[in-house]
């Protein structure tokens, strides 16, 4: 197979995706980086990556974490997501319980984090691979997705995908809603790859069964404490201006680089009190 066609991302890594402090050495924590893999690889604490050959790739990044995907024996792959030098210790711990909670609202939504390591300075958790997963977001206030190969590259959502994903997207938020403990998800960035698409959903009709069947979520960086109805008002004010309401209960978490349309926002909300009372 042309190894193009065996692209899993981003084919190399740089100091261009790293988010650093002030007082942050770029060389320094890209050292720090690698030790830090490597101290996982030789504690053999962690069950899934024990083998006779361990291969890490670099192949993606975002704000708070990189992403890298792990090869053991040559056959078993599964995802790396390790904090950026600027990320606040703890995140990722957060976030991997975060993602074992909404797993277990939507097990079939949500990705199921595998295992979480640190060092006390650095931490990292592990989740499923996805074989050349599509990542969604923006790209010059254009919808669509990054995909991997054969060259790593953003595609623009003609305007039935783009209606029927985003809407998708409204709807998941409000259906992974904690009802018991009165939770929603924060700090979403649905313009920055928090939500994928699995390969092959583009060969099915574009509907939001196809869409809901093939969609995951993949990043969870907080939990507010927020009525439903005050979620589902919270969505309408930020999707629709593209704004985030700056406090500790916005949703979105920044500023998008482009709204989503009424249509999108209230046929996702429709569909995510329908399946709410579904799954009741």
């Amino acid at each position: 197979m042309d190894a193009k066609k065996k692209s899993l991302g981003i084919p190399n890594f740089g100091p261009w995706y790293l988010e650093l402090l002030p007082n942050q050495n770029c060389t320094r924590e890209i050292i720090n980086i690698y030790s830090f893999l490597n101290s996982m690889i030789d504690s053999e604490c962690i069950d899934v990556l024990k083998g006779n050959s361990i291969n890490i790739q670099f192949i993606n990044y975002g704000r708070t974490q990189l992403v890298f995907v792990v090869t053991v024996d040559n056959e078993k792959k599964y995802t790396l997501l390790v904090d950026q030098p600027a990320t606040m210790y703890g995140t990722g711990n957060d976030e991997f319980n975060n993602l074992k909670r909404l797993n277990q609202i939507d097990p079939n939504i949500v990705i199921k984090p595998i295992d979480y390591y640190s060092n006390n300075n650095q931490e990292l958790y592990i989740t499923p691979y996805y074989y050349q997963s599509r990542c969604i977001g923006i790209e010059v206030k254009n919808w669509g997705m990054w995909i991997p190969e054969p060259i790593y590259h953003f595609e623009i959502f003609n305007d039935n995908q783009r209606n029927i994903i985003n809407s998708t997207m409204v709807a998941l938020l409000i259906t992974l809603y904690d009802e018991e403990n009165k939770k929603g998800i924060a700090k979403c960035r649905l313009d920055g790859g928090d939500f994928m698409l699995l390969k092959g959903f583009e060969n099915n009709k574009i509907d939001f069964e196809n869409i809901y069947n093939n969609i995951k979520l993949i990043a969870a960086r907080k939990l507010i404490d927020i009525s439903l109805d005050e979620y589902i008002n919270r969505l309408r004010i930020e999707l629709s201006n593209g704004i985030f309401l700056d406090d500790e209960l916005s949703i979105i978490g920044k500023k998008l680089k482009n709204s989503l349309s009424n249509e999108e926002i209230e046929t996702g909300i429709e569909l995510g009190l329908k399946l709410r009372k579904k799954n009741m």
